[in-house]
């Protein structure tokens, strides 16, 4: 499988999202992905710009660093990641 289901928290607009993520791309491709995704299914509503946003892991607080790949981070199915 090369696929996790992760739910996504986006504490700007109040919303949570489930999202099927590749493991085998990197955090910063993801992020743009889950960026754009989110944008659509909330027809805009979240107002930061692309480049602002960060990737961070809600158990523990840290930020994904963007050169990682999804597979060498701790990120599994049912994660929990928050979009800031």
């Amino acid at each position: 499988m090369n696929k996790f289901l992760i739910m996504v928290i986006v504490p700007e607009i109040e919303m949570n999202y489930e999202i099927y993520i590749p493991n085998n791309k990197k955090v910063g491709t993801i992020k743009k992905y889950v960026y754009r995704s989110i944008v659509e299914l909330s027809n805009g509503s979240l107002e930061k710009k692309e480049e602002e946003m960060k990737l961070i892991d809600r158990n523990t607080g840290k930020e994904y660093p963007n050169d990682i790949y999804i597979k060498d981070t701790n990120i599994r199915n049912g994660s929990k990641v928050i979009l800031l």
